[in-house]
Order: C-alpha cells, then sequence, then structure tokens
C-alpha cells in the first residue's frame, strides 16, 4: 500500500512551527492537520486557493474585507478580519497575504499580531517603509515571515505548500513510502527555484522543502536567519541556498559560517546567479542590483565570501547537481520511476473544470442532504429544522428551533394589505410567486435581517400565508392562536382547513412536505433561482422565480397522479372490481388515449427513496388507504400493459397519501411547491456566498462537495 503523504508533524513545516510555538505544534500533532490561511481574495488569491487545496494544503478559511460570511470555493469560510478568522480558528499556523502592495503591510500586521507563527507574503513592490513596520511587528512576535515578493513555500513529503508553486517538487520514496529525508532549498528567486528542483529531481534528490525567502531589497527572513535553523532538523541532509547579486544576505552568512561554525554542521551548496550583470541595473528583483562602486553585492563577493566559509558555490544547474551528488553519494527515489510519473502527469489532460454545491447529493436511489438521507430526515425531523440544515449544514439547537418557530409565526401574523387584490389564478405557483413579489412585508424584513435562517423561516410563515388565502383557509390560519398552536398544526390548518390535534396526521402532511424539499441544481426551478442569484437579483425575486418554474410540466405530476388513483378507486367500486384489475384497465384506457400515467418514472431513481417512509407514516397516520394500494402496484401493473419497468416517484406517492386523505388534488402540488421554497432559498443563499456574480454556470459540471453520509442522531 502506498503511503501519499508524511504525517505533518514528521515534517519540516511542523519542526519550523514548533520551534517559535510549541503549543501550536503539541495541537497539530493531536488533529493531523495544519491550518492555513490566504488573506486577499482577488483574482490570483482565489485561484491558487484551489490549487493549494488540490496540492492537499488545509487551507482553513480566507479573509477579505466586505466578503465576510461568504464562501470561497463552496467549502472554505470567509472573515472580515484576521483577527475574527484566529478567534473562529484558534490553531491557524500559517498565512498567506494576496494583498496589492498599497494595503499589504496593515494586512501582513494584523495577521502577524494574531499570532500566527509563518507568515507568507507575495505581495510585491512594498514600499520601504512599509516592510520596515513589518519587519518590526515580525521581530516582536518571534514570525517567521517569507517574503515579500516571494513565490511561497512548499513541504512535498506533507503535501503542503502555501503560495504559488507548482507542483513539480519530489519527497523520498522507498518501499512505496514517503520519507521526511531530503535536501532543503531556499531562493531569492521563483524560476530559478523551479528550474533548482527540476535539475535535482532529475538526479534522483528529493526536497523536504522549498523555501522562496523573497526576491525584494528588504525581506522577512534572511539565509542568516533559516539555514542554520533548517540545518537542525534532522532530515535534512543538505541546503542549497539560490542566491543572486544585490544586498548583503550572501556575505552576512558567510560572515556568520566562519564566526559560529558550530551552527552549520549540515553540507551547504550556493548557486549564485548574476555573473555577468552590470552595476547599477535592476535585473529581475527589487533586491538584484548592484550599486556601483560597492564591494559587496556582486557576483564575485558573493562567491569569494562563501568560499572563504567552505561553501561550494556554482554558478550553474549542472555543476549543482555535480556538487549536491558528491555531497549526499545518494539517491532518494527510484529515477525511472520518477519520469514515468511525471510523464504521465505531463501527458495528462487539464482536469474538468467543475464548481461544487453543499445543499444536496442526488445519487441513483438515495438523496442526501448536507449528509444525511432524506428518508431518515422525513421521518425523524420537522420542516424548519430541516430548512436550517439546508442553510446551515447542522440541525439546529432546541432555542434556535424555537426562535424559527416564533419567526415563522409572526410571519403568519403580519398583515398583507394587498393579499387580497391578488387575483387567484388556476396556475398555483404563477399566483404563489406574484403575491411572494408584491409583499412588502417579506421585502422589509429580508432588507432588515441578515440572519439567512430567519429569513427563511419567515419566507416559510409567508408563503403558508399565500397557500391559505388560495385555498380559501385564510381566515381559520389567521384566527389561530400563536400561543397554542405550533407551527407543524398552522400548516396542516392553512393548507386542510382544519385544526388536527392527532400528531401522526399532522406529521404526515409535514414528511411529504420535506420529502419535496430539493433535488440537487438540476431541475428547472433550482435553475432558475441559481441563474437569478448570479444576477444578484433581490431574494424575494429569486426564489419567487424559481417557484414560477414549478408548472405542471415540473412538480404538476402529483395533482394529475391523485386524480388517477381516485379514478382507479371509483372504476373499482362502479364496475365491482378488484383494484389490481381496475389499475390494468384504467392504464391500458388511459395509454390507449395517449396520455401519460403520471406519477411513474424517475430520470435518476430506480426505488425513490422517499416512497417507504411516507408510504410507513401514512400506515401509521390511518391514511393508507385504497390509493395508497394503488400506488403499491401501480409499477407492477404499468409493466403488465406497456413491459417497461417504471417506479412510482415522490409525485405519485404524496398523490396517493392525499387522495386518501380526503384532500383536493391540488394539493400534491402545493405540497410540493411549498417544500421546495426552503431548498430554492438554500441555493440563492449558497450561490451568493459561495460564486462570484455573472458567472457562466455549467449545470453539468456541479459536484456535491458537502458532508459524506452521516446519521442522525
Amino acid at each position: 500500500m502506498t503511503t501519499d503523504k508524511l504525517a505533518v508533524d514528521q515534517g519540516l513545516l511542523n519542526y519550523l512551527i514548533k520551534h517559535i510555538r510549541p503549543e501550536l505544534a503539541q495541537k497539530i500533532s493531536e488533529k493531523k492537520t495544519i491550518e492555513t490561511m490566504i488573506v486577499g481574495l482577488g483574482r490570483q488569491g482565489t485561484r491558487h486557493a484551489q490549487l493549494m487545496m488540490e496540492y492537499g494544503t488545509n487551507v482553513t478559511c480566507g479573509v477579505a474585507p466586505g466578503k465576510g460570511g461568504t464562501y470561497v470555493h463552496e467549502t472554505v469560510p470567509v472573515y472580515e478580519s484576521a483577527e475574527v478568522a484566529k478567534k473562529k480558528h484558534p490553531d491557524i499556523a500559517v498565512a498567506s497575504i494576496w494583498k496589492h502592495y498599497s494595503s499589504a503591510k496593515d494586512a501582513t500586521i494584523e495577521v502577524i499580531r494574531s499570532g500566527i507563527p509563518i507568515v507568507v507574503l507575495i505581495s510585491e513592490f512594498i514600499p520601504l517603509k512599509d516592510v520596515r513596520d513589518i519587519l518590526v511587528e515580525a521581530r516582536k512576535h518571534k514570525t517567521i515571515l517569507f517574503g515579500g515578493n516571494t513565490p511561497g513555500i512548499i513541504f512535498p513529503p506533507e503535501g503542503i505548500k502555501v503560495g504559488m508553486l507548482p507542483d513539480i517538487f519530489q519527497a523520498q520514496k522507498t518501499d512505496n513510502k514517503i520519507g521526511p529525508k531530503g535536501v532543503t532549498i531556499l531562493s531569492r528567486s521563483g524560476a530559478i527555484l523551479y528550474h533548482l528542483s527540476d535539475a535535482l529531481a532529475s538526479a534522483g534528490i528529493a526536497q523536504n522543502g522549498v523555501l522562496g525567502v523573497g526576491g525584494d531589497g528588504a525581506i522577512g527572513s534572511r539565509f542568516i536567519d533559516l539555514v542554520s535553523r533548517i540545518m537542525r532538523y534532522e532530515h535534512t541532509d543538505l541546503v542549497v541556498i539560490a542566491g543572486e547579486i544585490g544586498g548583503m544576505q550572501e556575505e552576512l552568512l558567510a560572515q556568520d559560517m566562519k564566526a559560529n561554525p558550530e551552527k552549520y554542521q549540515k553540507p551547504l551548496v550556493a548557486l549564485i546567479s548574476g555573473a555577468n550583470a552590470p552595476e547599477g541595473k535592476t535585473m529581475g528583483h527589487a533586491g538584484a542590483v548592484i550599486s556601483p562602486g560597492q564591494s559587496y553585492g556582486t557576483y564575485q563577493s558573493k562567491k569569494e565570501s562563501l568560499e572563504k566559509a567552505g561553501v561550494t558555490v556554482v554558478n550553474h544547474q549542472r555543476d549543482l547537481i555535480d556538487a549536491v551528488r558528491s555531497k549526499l553519494n545518494r539517491t532518494y527515489f527510484d529515477i525511472e520511476k520518477y519520469y514515468s510519473k511525471m510523464s504521465k502527469k505531463w501527458d495528462a489532460r487539464p482536469p474538468v473544470k467543475t464548481w461544487g454545491t453543499l445543499v444536496t447529493n442526488v445519487m441513483p436511489n438515495n438523496l442526501i442532504i448536507r449528509g444525511y438521507p432524506l428518508q431518515e430526515i422525513i421521518a425523524k425531523k420537522g420542516f424548519l429544522e430541516t430548512s436550517y440544515l439546508l442553510l446551515k449544514g447542522e440541525f439546529p439547537e432546541e432555542a434556535q428551533l424555537k426562535e424559527l418557530e416564533d419567526t415563522a409565526k409572526k410571519a403568519i401574523k403580519q398583515e398583507f394589505t394587498d393579499l387580497k387584490s391578488i387575483t387567484i389564478s388556476s396556475d398555483i405557483s404563477k399566483t404563489l410567486g406574484t403575491l411572494m413579489l408584491v409583499d412588502n412585508k417579506l421585502a422589509d424584513f429580508v432588507r432588515l435581517n441578515s440572519e439567512e435562517t430567519k429569513i427563511v423561516a419567515y419566507t416559510l410563515g409567508r408563503v403558508l400565508k399565500y397557500f391559505a388565502y388560495i385555498l380559501g383557509n385564510l381566515d381559520q390560519l389567521e384566527s389561530s392562536s400563536v400561543s397554542e398552536t405550533s407551527f407543524s398544526e398552522m400548516i396542516y390548518l392553512g393548507l386542510v382547513k382544519e385544526k388536527n390535534s392527532d400528531t401522526l396526521k399532522v406529521k404526515l402532511l409535514e414528511a411529504m412536505i420535506i420529502a419535496c424539499v430539493d433535488h440537487g441544481i438540476t431541475p428547472p426551478s433550482a435553475q432558475a433561482t441559481i441563474i437569478l442569484a448570479s444576477t444578484r437579483a433581490n431574494y424575494e425575486v429569486a426564489v419567487a422565480g424559481g417557484l414560477q418554474a414549478i408548472t405542471d410540466v415540473h412538480g404538476g405530476a402529483g395533482q394529475m397522479a391523485a386524480k388517477f388513483f381516485l379514478s382507479v378507486v371509483e372504476k373499482a367500486e362502479k364496475e365491482k372490481l378488484e383494484l389490481d384489475e381496475s389499475t390494468f384497465k384504467l392504464i391500458s384506457e388511459t395509454i390507449k388515449t395517449g396520455k401519460r400515467i403520471e406519477g411513474l418514472g424517475h430520470r435518476i431513481h430506480t426505488q425513490d427513496p422517499r416512497r417507504d417512509v411516507l408510504w410507513k407514516l401514512a400506515e401509521d397516520a390511518g391514511y393508507a388507504k385504497s390509493c395508497v394500494d394503488v400506488s403499491k402496484m401501480i409499477s407492477s401493473t404499468f409493466h403488465r400493459v406497456r413491459g417497461m419497468n417504471l417506479p412510482i416517484n415522490v409525485d405519485g406517492v404524496i398523490a396517493a397519501i392525499t387522495a386518501d386523505m380526503g384532500l383536493d388534488p391540488k394539493l400534491a402540488k402545493v405540497i410540493f411547491v411549498f417544500g421546495r421554497t426552503a431548498g430554492l432559498a438554500a441555493h440563492y443563499f449558497e450561490e451568493i456566498n459561495t460564486q462570484t456574480q455573472m458567472r457562466r454556470i455549467a449545470f453539468d459540471k456541479a459536484t456535491y462537495k458537502g458532508p459524506s453520509i452521516r446519521e442522525i442522531k
């Protein structure tokens, strides 16, 4: 079995953290992960956050003022400040800064003051006066600061990178196991660093850490600050520094090596670039410039200083390989296997670009809502609890549920002065959408409240009020006692027009609503809401748009199926037939007329996962009668007639139960639309919180990124 990664507490990064924050290193050992934070989520920061995660880095959160409360790449929470992020995630160990040079100072100082031990300052062109202030804070807090103007740091054995370094660095690998040993590279230049790694890998030399110290004239951590510390790491066999002309980093290191040889117990090889650079001309980096008339900063001065300290100095990759080989006299992995692996990587097609949703995972014969099978939710939870789950990924605590209940009841009781001026159309979705769009109370509540769960609870209360009006039950609903009636009982009252104290019957109606909350991002109603959310349409506009997309073609099957089941029972009674024979005859007659049998078939499920739990609840409530009996035999009977296997779907099951309850068939569609309201709201908030506005949405490229299957406790 191949071990893909080295345990994080055995690697170089944790060693560096332990040197300055031993208590945090202990937590890392316990949690088996190193948490990182990304500050600045512009185009580059956002793109490289994804690449870091793909490499294996635990990007725990992001910081972007003005974007607090949103998510990047669907799963990474974003906060307004590093201070807030650190309070939420106290074990963050590494932060990368991707800010414009004009705001990099304040962002970096805030991160340093939050106590994060390793800071990678990607930003370049930071004014020297700002760098000075950053360095003062870094030294005060004992922060290891890489940069500015660094490509980042990468630790191949642990599979962790922070920054923009490509996935080309090779870890030790023996007997199919990743090991911690190798050389550690420190480089002022990003481009040279990439070439060094490739050159060493081609000779079988592994890297346990590759550190871009930064190319600006003033940086956080110099060679003199890092080399001796890294040499104390037991698994570093040799250190390579990639220097260049300009500044005194290399000379200062050489001076310290001669003065304190006991600190430098590992071999050191230096590659110095810029042998032919003219004086006074910047060569790539702000720090790579030789001032005229000075005796330091030149290629010659650096070479001589390092060689006097016993360092092998080279000017070419070929010479570097020879020097490293001679000092190590070993390789770290099978070179042929390395080339084979890299060849496959280079020849591989670019991955298909996808986007993610955390709401619902639609699989054959299973529907997963935030990790929980929908059939379990139907059996054990209420509508408000389910709406909270759709938004937050967990069920509410008791106090939170009470708050939702109070909010939904408040929505029912608040007046709607224009309600009775709206003409009730035969199209329930059209009327519902119209009511939502002209409801000033709903618009005001959304505008004045930032808590999404409250907004959705209020919406569900208002939608129940709309349905009560459409069904002619408004007076009974509005006259109900808020203190004595639960929201579940209000649902029954608003839809059925009677108060029912039988908890099983109340639960049955609510369960059918929950069964319809969501079916992923592919249904037209969800797509309509997501597209409107992408344009940043108002919440009520986007949800109303999704609801109005629920037509007789999409979402109207239940109403027609209920009429069919009632017709089967009526035919059986009238013609003195058994139910199975009546079903056979009516299916045959219907098909001959060219009409569909509604409530059958599904493009994904061969057995709808919601079917059995709804039948069971109907039996418990005493509503599993003739129509439910027909629903249980209709698939096999349809096969007798047409020779086709079409399973009954959730629309058919709900239709049968509502018919047995003696309810108007149109209530089957009402149930579907009411339930779907919660799902559409969840998709709206997910879109605006996790995706860029006006994006091109490829719905077939969506993937589920939520929790894996879990049980309700």
